[in-house]
């Protein structure tokens, strides 16, 4: 027989959870024998709400208490990341406990946000859908590898104001000094809170790993909060239950911090999570933050504790420089916005580091930018071949849409890369041919040209799913 979860989890780590949970740790210890909780969360910024959970009315869905448009989704429901909406960014296959990070803190409309640790992109998305476009989140990756997974996440959610930086914590300090409203730390951690997803996890534990990591993300955190507005908020998040990463650490921070405080999460948070340990010698009662235990919540392990800075200053300006465009490429941009847009939605066109990106007007630049905004496209002669982001991310504002259902059969052709046939219903937008957007209950979900009632596919090859047959 195999061994089970439980049989592998290390003696030392088991001791420990044993003293911090007490006559709890039965149900903690038995919650490894359960399947995981998965979770989907809506994504407003190119889907109805609506609109999706009426095509996923066949799913087990059960809404988060704590974050609007989050659902439970039950284990047993599999394939959902081939659905045409997921495909479309209508959704975000996301664990429930790490909805809670930024579910545990005001974040306004408008606001400046700093990812530090972004990558795969479910907190980013997450940032951008509440912040709309008149917002910026710059959204760091130290690994490039993950760096390159955290931007197709972001082009696939069609976010069209985020800055995708690929650098250390040091470094964004430099660049953005004060420049953001909120921060967010979700630090590198020794996953414990992840065992019972990732058995890898269990193998890599050790004491001695448990304190690099502590002494890692002491250092992101404290680099990262000089980013940070006088007035803003920190949020700092693990998936580890160890107390060297989570209190222990903020109390070190803390002490060294005299400007920060710890505030009171929302009540629909603390409903669903334990409080955070009390360090005795910290100058802030640690309880008000927060631990995801499964057993409790549902989801797997977290930790979240919120940090308000004190003061009241506007957040400095994120300045930067983009370089000239050539006349050729000015002109080639103009000819593409005129076919796709109307005059009033036409987007701000920069260049930079050689690539064409469309942006929001306030948007700029600092430091080495992995990506910003949405790319355009590359230029090919006289013209553009406009990239998969540009449909992804203002697909809703262009003048021709074709509109499908997520069961129509063309979807899934349309997804493989075939030319599909289009009828007088699909028309969702100018009745003309050209380029426009293919959508999915009214979600972007790529690039089409439209010459007469067939619609050329410019879906990328590398986003094709196999043959249906």
């Amino acid at each position: 027989m195999s061994e089970s979860i439980q049989q592998k989890l290390p003696a030392a780590f088991c001791t420990r959870m044993k003293e911090l949970l007490g006559d709890d740790y039965p149900a903690f210890l038995a919650s490894y024998e359960r399947e995981m909780q998965r979770g989907l969360r809506i994504n407003p910024i190119k889907a109805d709400a609506g609109a999706v959970l009426a095509s996923l009315s066949d799913l087990p869905l059960r809404p988060i208490a704590y974050f609007d448009g989050g659902y439970y989704l039950d284990c047993a429901a599999v394939g959902t990341g081939n659905h045409p909406l997921h495909h479309a960014g209508a959704f975000y296959l996301q664990e429930p406990a790490a909805m809670l990070p930024v579910a545990s803190a005001v974040i306004e409309k408008g606001a400046y946000v700093l990812d530090v640790c972004a990558a795969p992109g479910g907190k980013s998305t997450q940032l951008a859908a509440l912040i709309g476009e008149d917002g910026l989140l710059v959204s760091n990756e130290f690994v490039p590898s993950r760096a390159k997974i955290l931007l197709s996440n972001i082009e696939r959610l069609g976010v069209p104001n985020a800055i995708v930086t690929n650098t250390d914590a040091a470094h964004l300090r430099q660049w953005y000094p004060a420049c953001f409203d909120v921060v967010v730390v979700d630090a590198p951690c020794s996953g414990e809170g992840m065992f019972r997803k990732n058995e890898d996890a269990i193998a890599e534990w050790s004491e001695e790993n448990v304190a690099m990591c502590a002494a890692r993300s002491f250092e992101i955190l404290s680099d990262a909060s000089d980013c940070l507005r006088d007035g803003g908020t920190l949020i700092y998040s693990t998936c580890t239950f160890a107390p060297e990463e989570n209190e222990e650490l903020i109390a070190r921070f803390l002490d060294t911090h005299p400007e920060y405080t710890v505030e009171t999460l929302p009540d629909a948070v603390r409903a669903m999570t334990t409080p955070g340990i009390r360090i005795p010698e910290c100058r802030e009662d640690l309880s008000k933050s927060a631990r995801c235990y499964p057993h409790v919540t549902g989801g797997e392990g977290q930790y979240v504790c919120v940090l308000k800075k004190s003061g009241d200053a506007p957040r400095r300006s994120v300045k930067g420089t983009f370089e000239k465009m050539q006349k050729p490429e000015t002109a080639a941009v103009d000819t593409l916005f005129s076919e796709l847009f109307r005059i009033e939605d036409i987007p701000t066109a920069v260049k930079l580091k050689g690539q064409l990106y469309a942006v929001p007007a306030h948007l700029s630049v600092s430091g080495n930018c992995f990506s910003l905004g949405v790319r355009i496209g590359e230029l090919k002669g006289s013209r553009i071949a406009p990239h998969h982001q540009l449909f992804s991310a203002y697909g809703k504002k262009m003048k021709r849409k074709w509109d499908f259902s997520a069961d129509d059969a063309r979807v899934l052709r349309y997804l493989h890369g075939e030319t599909v046939e289009i009828t007088a219903d699909d028309i969702a937008g100018e009745d003309s041919d050209g380029f426009g957007c293919v959508t999915v209950c009214g979600c972007p979900l790529g690039g089409g040209k439209r010459v007469g009632n067939t619609l050329k596919n410019h879906y990328p090859k590398g986003l094709r799913i196999p043959n249906i047959g």
